[in-house]
């Protein structure tokens, strides 16, 4: 090679360094990017957009105390479309953009198509709101998070305390959706009806399936109003549940049953439903601001006057603060590794306990599954402005009603000691 060659090679070698240097400091001296996939359209919309309200105040309220690592947060928001293959695809346009922080997960239904491909992305990954027991079993890897109780726990606490404070009702049925969080929630629900009822004395009727996404459910109203049952557990979410609550009225099922459990709708089915919303209706639930001990703890009085002041709405739904934990953690696990750093806040993440609206949380090491207080609201109709109202919370420690952890495999409840 000749010499004024050598020289231009060294010349343009150095330029490069110092633009791949110039730009690495720019990286870590601008914004914290993270990336946030939720379903923000279709039928897990309902769901989904309040789990990206709770994001967005905690981004905010963390950028008004300073940041992160003396970095203001930017979230980077994409819409998996209440789809698997959508929010794959969103993962992998995220992580293509550089980004390793990613919150999403908003249902089961888009977790299994994001857990897995995190370890490829070498991406964290912060699954929000799926309660699929594959997620910290048979798909587990090091990179996930689970901010939400699962579902053996959540539904096998909602069942207990329903029949707990319904021993009178000793017939129940559920009708929940034809996939793998639909089956195994009414399984769980069911059972424990059945464990927990006084004197064991309880009957569970077969579960009568239908599709997550449906607006048609007079087969399935139909079949119900015909069973014995009296109690109601409701798995289908989202705008689905809606239309059924809408069907439902309509032809007498309010009066038939005693109770009904829903999945975690909260107040989204309150909102629509308004003054027709059924009056002994108990749902998976994570905040309400007015009642202990939300009430008294100074950071869901923070979110809760954060949320107002950014929407105008004094009616926050509880699953806003599930959205604004589930950042939290992530937050919270970046702060503690001092690094943003995938493997960094892994290690970070797996000792993390932190504080939030409904009190600490933690996550178990061998499978990162959050171990926090499951909370269950009762609700009912209002004549006044929003027309709906919490009547009462129950809580479960969850640390009470968890299966041991055996990550890599397959969950099976014929496993536990009944």
């Amino acid at each position: 090679m000749k010499r004024r060659t050598l020289l231009k090679g060294l010349a343009a070698s150095a330029s490069l360094s110092l633009g791949m240097r110039s730009t690495y400091l720019r990286a870590q001296s601008g914004p914290l990017r993270i990336g946030v996939s939720y379903a923000l359209s279709g039928v897990g919309a309902p769901v989904g957009t309040q789990f990206m309200k709770g994001t967005e105040i905690a981004a905010m309220q963390v950028n008004r105390d300073g940041g992160l690592l003396g970095r203001q947060i930017e979230l980077v928001v994409r819409d998996d479309k209440y789809n698997s293959a959508e929010s794959v695809a969103v993962a992998r346009e995220l992580a293509g953009a550089g980004i390793n922080l990613l919150i999403g997960g908003s249902q089961t239904v888009t977790a299994l198509g994001l857990a897995p491909l995190a370890p490829e992305l070498n991406a964290v990954v912060i699954i929000a709101g799926a309660a699929g027991m594959p997620v910290t079993h048979e798909l587990f890897n090091r990179n996930i998070f689970r901010t939400v109780a699962n579902n053996y726990t959540q539904y096998s606490s909602f069942g207990r305390s329903l029949i707990e404070t319904h021993p009178q009702v000793k017939t129940w049925i559920s009708i929940a959706p034809d996939g793998d969080f639909g089956r195994d929630s009414a399984l769980f629900f069911g059972n424990a009806v059945k464990k927990y009822a006084p004197g064991k004395d309880a009957t569970v009727l077969d579960t009568i399936f239908t599709q997550g996404t449906a607006t048609d459910f007079r087969t399935q109203i139909n079949a119900l109003m015909s069973s014995r049952a009296e109690g109601l557990y409701i798995g289908v979410a989202g705008a689905a549940q809606i239309s059924f609550f809408q069907q439902a009225r309509g032809v007498g099922l309010y009066d038939k049953f005693r109770v009904i459990g829903e999945v975690g709708n909260g107040e989204v089915t309150g909102k629509a439903m308004g003054r027709n919303t059924y009056p002994n209706l108990w749902s998976i639930s994570y905040w309400n601001n007015d009642l202990e001990p939300f009430k008294s703890n100074p950071l869901s009085q923070q979110l809760y006057k954060d949320y107002v002041e950014s929407t105008g709405n004094k009616f926050p739904p509880a699953l806003v603060m599930a959205g604004q934990r589930s950042a939290m953690a992530l937050f919270e696990g970046v702060r503690k590794a001092k690094s943003s750093q995938t493997d960094a806040v892994i290690a970070a993440m797996e000792e993390l306990t932190f504080d939030t609206p409904g009190g600490p949380c933690s996550f178990r090491k061998e499978d990162h599954q959050m171990i926090a207080t499951s909370y269950y609201s009762q609700m009912g109709p209002s004549d006044t402005d929003p027309f709906y109202k919490i009547l009462q919370m129950a809580q479960i420690d969850t640390s009470q009603m968890i299966e041991p952890a055996t990550p890599g495999v397959k969950f099976d409840i014929k496993d536990l000691p009944q």
